[in-house]
């Protein structure tokens, strides 16, 4: 794609590209402020997926990645890894508004040791035996560790993070944005000290408004960290919330 210029002394970039012996052109806003941004941007990306025959997933996946930040050069090409999708509880909402205000998540285990310098499962378990003697050799330490170990080591930078908030419809989304670290001094607002920092959507999904089997997702689980298992329906959601003209999924014919 070429940048052809902008459209007249419209705050519009004109990007174009010839293709199968047509000429494609990608109007791109440069505001999001405008009133016609979430119509223009369906347009953009309904189009980039019709000339370059893909989904408008694969093309939504691109444009929101954080880790693209210029276009391949030559035959020069970068497999970007499709976001997986995690829920992170926030002791049933109490910590939510914090979690969105604060930009991060977070969890309450191993507060002494931290997760900052966790290599691998075994050294949770072993972190984990040494703050939680009392429970350690219990039935249910397995699924601690194993949600240590998700939220500490399987989460990628990149990936979405959903947390319910205190009204059970309400589902606060973002994209998570660094490594664990380890908050020093946290507050009563939100006392757990192993964090991840997120980019928080500027409002939440309607739990009521998601397909049934994402919604049962959510539901069917006592895990305070896993992974959403339906995230082609969630991020579908998620274009169709900002760009609602969009029609997805949506595959061009050959």
């Amino acid at each position: 794609w070429v940048d052809a210029g902008q459209w007249g002394e419209r705050p519009i970039v004109i990007y174009s590209k010839e293709q199968g012996g047509r000429k494609w052109e990608v109007l791109v806003p440069l505001r999001e402020t405008a009133s016609d941004y979430a119509e223009s941007m369906a347009w953009a990306v309904t189009t980039l997926a019709e000339a370059e025959d893909r989904s408008q997933l694969d093309v939504f996946y691109d444009l929101t990645d954080p880790r693209i930040g210029t276009v391949p050069q030559g035959d020069e090409k970068e497999t970007i890894a499709v976001p997986n999708v995690w829920c992170i509880r926030a002791e049933k909402g109490q910590y939510t508004d914090h979690f969105v205000s604060g930009g991060y998540v977070a969890v309450g285990w191993l507060p002494k040791h931290g997760l900052t310098s966790i290599k691998d499962k075994e050294d949770i378990r072993r972190q984990f035996a040494l703050e939680h003697s009392e429970v350690a050799d219990g039935p249910g330490s397995g699924w601690h560790i194993g949600q240590i170990d998700t939220f500490s080591q399987k989460i990628n930078v990149g990936d979405y993070v959903i947390t319910p908030g205190p009204d059970s419809s309400e589902l606060w989304y973002g994209r998570v944005t660094s490594k664990v670290y380890q908050e020093e001094n946290p507050n009563n607002a939100c006392p757990w000290p192993n964090r991840r920092k997120v980019d928080w959507a500027t409002q939440p999904l309607d739990r009521n408004l998601l397909p049934d089997p994402l919604q049962k997702s959510l539901k069917h689980t006592q895990l305070a960290v896993f992974e959403i298992r339906h995230r082609e329906e969630f991020l579908a959601a998620v274009i169709n919330m900002l760009w609602p003209y969009a029609q997805l999924p949506h595959r061009s014919p050959k």
